[in-house]
């Protein structure tokens, strides 16, 4: 699981700054360049109830099933 998710991590990522690069490239091509504050305007995240907000609590759950916190933030000696 970690490695698919580092895998699906790349990706976006890459998406992003593609996505980023595209955006910086039709900006220098506008007339009139947007403020940044309708640039910055997002919608907040939409809250998840009934099926799927269980389903995404059984999927963290599986996720995290074998993660040991401690050994995550253990110092290196």
């Amino acid at each position: 699981m970690a490695i698919e998710a580092s895998i699906w991590r790349d990706e976006r990522n890459q998406q992003m700054n593609i996505v980023q690069a595209w955006r910086i490239a039709m900006m220098m091509r506008a007339k009139r360049i947007p403020s940044l504050k309708a640039l910055l305007n997002t919608k907040p995240a939409k809250p998840l109830h009934g099926k799927e907000l269980e389903k995404r609590r059984r999927e963290f759950k599986e996720m995290t099933a074998n993660v040991d916190i401690n050994k995550l933030f253990k110092k290196k000696e």
